[in-house]
């Protein structure tokens, strides 16, 4: 063999030698770039589905699946006319909550639901469990409105086992539950110093799509 042979087998050797300890690091390095991009799209939703799920690659697949989901998702905006009804649904319940803050929580939710499905959300497909359709619902919107997300799973962490249908804790409800509409509707009207709103008076902070 002459050496010039012998040259072009050693560069070739190198090349290869250089491509697989290059794709060795990139595959090393891309689960991490993954969980770092998943853990800022999700914010707290990404330790929520960890917790759910008890692994965090089985949490890692979910949520790449919403991601995946959203992508095939044909949304729309909403029309002056539709967000304006959803405002007032909003303030209807607001009022509501004064006289009947079970059914006013019962009706936020509506409300949430309703503007997903004017801005083109799927239908939710379920056994019949209101609070497991709802769910698959914040998953959806977790991949937009994370933050909105993560006040309603506050608030729902938080309500108490020996009264779920406390008036302090379903005040922090309506709070999230405005959340999730705010960010759907695109900005609620602000609520003015007189404006009766027994939600934001019990939570000064409220007052955009999530809790800053």
């Amino acid at each position: 063999m002459d050496t010039t042979t012998i040259i072009i087998a050693v560069v070739v050797a190198v090349v290869v030698i250089a491509a697989v300890i290059a794709f060795a690091v990139f595959s090393s390095r891309r689960p991490a770039r993954r969980t770092a991009q998943l853990k800022k799209r999700f914010g707290p939703e990404y330790d929520h589905a960890v917790e759910v799920h008890g692994d965090k690659g089985a949490a890692e697949r979910d949520l790449s699946e919403r991601l995946r989901r959203h992508d095939n998702l044909r949304l729309r905006e909403l029309t002056s006319r539709e967000r304006e009804a959803h405002s007032v649904a909003w303030s209807s319940v607001q009022q509501e909550f004064v006289d009947d803050p079970v059914r006013a929580i019962r009706n936020a939710r509506r409300v949430v639901e309703s503007a997903m499905a004017d801005l083109g959300y799927p239908e939710v497909r379920t056994t019949g469990d209101p609070d497991q359709a709802f769910e698959q619902r914040v998953r959806e919107l977790s991949v937009e409105h994370p933050r909105a997300v993560a006040r309603y799973r506050r608030a729902q962490a938080a309500r108490p086992a020996a009264d779920p249908s406390g008036t302090e804790h379903m005040r922090e409800e309506l709070v999230a539950y405005r959340g999730l509409v705010d960010a759907l509707v695109g900005g609620l009207p602000k609520v003015g110093a007189t404006t009766s709103d027994p939600a934001r008076r019990s939570s000064p902070g409220n007052g955009t799509e999530e809790a800053r």
